[in-house]
């Protein structure tokens, strides 16, 4: 799988974290569950935060800042990477991987 090194290394964790076989997307980070790598998220002056999808026709909003906050998606794909190495991902991370992968495959189903 190619990608930058920073993408790698958290699609690594993802890796390891797939070994756990929760049943959950095992990114260690949020994208908007129907559009993928979509998220933008800002801090409130109350410190809190903001997250919401840049897609013109999404009106996802979340409370928190759901870009750097592990995903909770279900697992609904498989990610194979070119070496055989696989893990687990939801449908936003799915759609974000077939954006960002050069080499492997985003595989319907959990075959990890």
């Amino acid at each position: 799988m190619t990608t930058d090194s920073a993408t790698a290394a958290l699609y690594a964790q993802a890796l390891q974290s797939s070994a756990a076989g929760t049943g959950r997307c095992t990114v260690p980070w949020g994208v908007c569950p129907e559009h993928g790598g979509t998220l933008k998220s800002r801090a409130r002056s109350t410190g809190s935060f903001d997250s919401w999808c840049m897609d013109f026709m999404c009106f996802n909003v979340w409370p928190y800042d759901r870009l750097d906050a592990a995903c909770t998606e279900l697992a609904t794909h498989t990610v194979q990477a070119d070496d055989g190495a696989r893990y687990v991902v939801c449908d936003g991370h799915a759609l974000a991987a077939r954006a960002q992968i050069t080499d492997g495959q985003v595989l319907p189903g959990l075959t990890a």
